[in-house]
């Protein structure tokens, strides 16, 4: 599901074709999406009404931790899952 958030937020907010890594050495997979915007992603209150914009939390919720790396151009939007043994 995060592969997919991440994915469609930098089709969806990002610039130029988006590039996926998933690295794993043992534990965490790590997850990270890279475009070339300058945007970073931010958490949006919507109501449940609404049908998206929810990325963000799922994000907060779901992963180990998340951050944002900048590049030139673009950056780097990760995830890390810890994986039980």
């Amino acid at each position: 599901m995060l592969v997919s958030e991440l994915i469609t937020n930098a089709i969806r907010h990002g610039v130029g074709p988006p590039l996926i890594r998933l690295t794993w050495n043992g534990r965490p997979l790590r997850i990270a999406v890279s475009d070339d915007s300058d945007r970073w992603p931010r958490m949006r209150a919507t109501k449940n009404t609404e049908p998206g914009g929810f990325g963000m939390q799922l994000l907060e919720r779901l992963a180990h931790r998340w951050g944002v790396t900048p590049r030139h151009p673009g950056n780097t939007v990760w995830a890390e899952l810890s994986l039980a043994p």
